[in-house]
């Protein structure tokens, strides 16, 4: 590769990641809010699962949060002189950089199943990247959208292990290279290789579904291909790694199910929720953005016709036999997945972005493959398709406020960092004045206190705020936090009073 070509790549992925730092810092800011949020940046925990714990497996997302809130701490709010501010642009920084990792493992993955050109690859990418925001677009205000979460929080417990399990799938894929490696690569690299395998597996259920689903649907075509001659040592060694992801996610189940959180969740019976599991997920998917289903639908039908009736076998045709079993293993699998997985928690969970994109993920990457494989069949297609591309940012685009603000409030994020600065400055003059306690004034967010515990401030959770200050340096020493829902407090930020 020339260096104007590699200085025009470079260039394209540093705008992409450019895009999503101004989508998470401009347009949707991802805000430290609610208490979830002030935990979990000052969170403390071993690298390890823990028998019991609240989220005993979930090991990546509360390790990262918090490394990467104080990285935001130390090197940027002594800059800025705002925590919030320093913190925002920090976590924006981090999803905004999986998200560009997500997209090149993408067109990777693209160049080496059909060898098309890279215009054809930035096409696909675009319209990969915009079938994430068209799925949920159903209204002109308020629609959630596959990079969507309800706080900060969960971008890096559910959106930040999704992408990581998803590019590893997209690495994987039809890499002869990484087969190579996996069976006799450095060692030092391996071990690193294994630490992300680890990560991704030991971060949330509903996202290392993507992986998992993978390798199994890879064993099922290793059986069938070899069921003639069936051999469980060559099948073993055929599939070692693929083993043991599954062993792992076995092992991470196994931890959550004895986890706090997994005796906390609603029951029913798990056939009952599975069924109200099945029919809200069939709502989600029969009232979603039809012109996300004429684009997915129409290329793959498009692209099937075309393998059928082709008279040339060359790479995209032996990337499609190959592969094809594979990706659809993975999405059925997937689907049965995630909709036991609800009905094991709460079927309403079906509902949310956190939990629809594991098995879109597997929808929108094989219409991607479908478009990467016509473009591969027939490269003027590119005529046409920035046309579709503007239609659908049309479309993805409303006269309202299109899409529903990353936290649990859906207040804009300039009022929330708004209030969490106020919480904030009241423990800082607490901690100049040498305070051991303080009445901390929070916004009222129910009418009937007795009955609700005032979420998302919830009063049992406030003490996280005085111990993630502490813990990154930002008082001499944890302070009792008293809550004080106050009315007050809605009239100066220009919030609602609950009736």
């Amino acid at each position: 590769m020339n260096k104007r070509k590699h200085f025009l790549i470079t260039i394209w992925y540093l705008s992409i990641f450019a895009f999503f730092c101004f989508w998470f810092t401009q347009i949707l800011p991802l805000v430290v809010y609610d208490t979830d949020d002030w935990n979990y940046i000052g969170y403390v925990r071993s690298a390890h699962p823990i028998w019991g714990d609240w989220n005993p497996a979930k090991v990546f997302p509360e390790i990262i949060m918090p490394f990467f809130s104080s990285l935001g701490r130390y090197l940027l709010y002594p800059l800025s002189g705002d925590y919030i501010g320093a913190l925002t642009i920090t976590h924006a920084a981090v999803v905004s950089g999986f998200l560009t990792l997500y997209v090149w493992c993408l067109a990777g993955m693209l160049k080496r199943l059909f060898r098309i050109s890279r215009l054809h690859t930035g096409l696909t990418v675009v319209f990969f990247l915009l079938l994430h925001f068209l799925f949920l677009r159903i209204s002109d205000t308020d629609n959630s959208y596959l990079f969507n979460t309800g706080d900060l929080n969960c971008y890096y417990n559910y959106l930040i292990p999704g992408l990581l399990n998803a590019s590893i799938v997209m690495l994987l894929i039809g890499n002869p290279a990484m087969d190579a490696f996996l069976r006799s690569g450095n060692w030092v690299l391996r071990g690193f290789f294994l630490l992300l395998l680890y990560l991704a597996i030991f971060s949330n259920l509903a996202c290392s579904g993507i992986l998992t689903a993978y390798a199994g649907s890879c064993i099922l075509v290793s059986l069938w291909t070899h069921r003639k001659r069936f051999s469980p040592v060559l099948i073993i060694k055929e599939n070692s790694w693929h083993l043991g992801i599954l062993l792992a996610w076995f092992i991470s189940a196994v931890y959550e199910m004895n986890g706090g959180r997994a005796q906390a969740a609603g029951n029913g019976g798990l056939l009952h929720n599975a069924l109200d599991t099945f029919t809200a997920y069939s709502y989600v998917l029969t009232t979603s953005n039809r012109y996300f289903w004429y684009c997915v639908l129409g290329l793959c039908l498009t692209a099937g016709i075309v393998f059928f009736f082709s008279r040339k076998h060359g790479t995209g045709e032996a990337s499609v036999r190959q592969w094809v079993p594979i990706w659809f293993f993975a999405v059925a699998a997937l689907h049965v997945y995630t909709i036991l997985l609800c009905a094991s928690v709460w079927p309403e969970y079906i509902y949310r972005s956190e939990y629809l994109f594991a098995p879109l993920f597997y929808i929108i990457l094989i219409a991607a493959l479908a478009l990467g494989y016509l473009f591969y069949k027939f490269p003027q297609l590119a005529l046409a398709v920035p046309l579709v591309l503007l239609i659908l940012i049309s479309e993805v685009n409303t006269p309202g406020k299109t899409f529903r603000e990353p936290n649990m409030s859906n207040y804009d994020g300039s009022v929330c960092a708004d209030i969490s600065r106020d919480i904030l400055q009241q423990v800082l003059e607490a901690d100049r004045q040498g305070l051991t306690e303080l009445d901390l004034y929070i916004p009222k967010h129910v009418a009937d206190l007795e009955q609700s515990d005032n979420w998302p401030h919830s009063l049992g959770q406030l003490q996280y705020i005085s111990k993630s200050l502490y813990e990154q340096g930002m008082i001499h020493y944890p302070i009792i936090l008293r809550g004080i829902p106050s009315e007050e407090f809605n009239e100066r930020h220009h919030l609602p009073i609950p009736q």
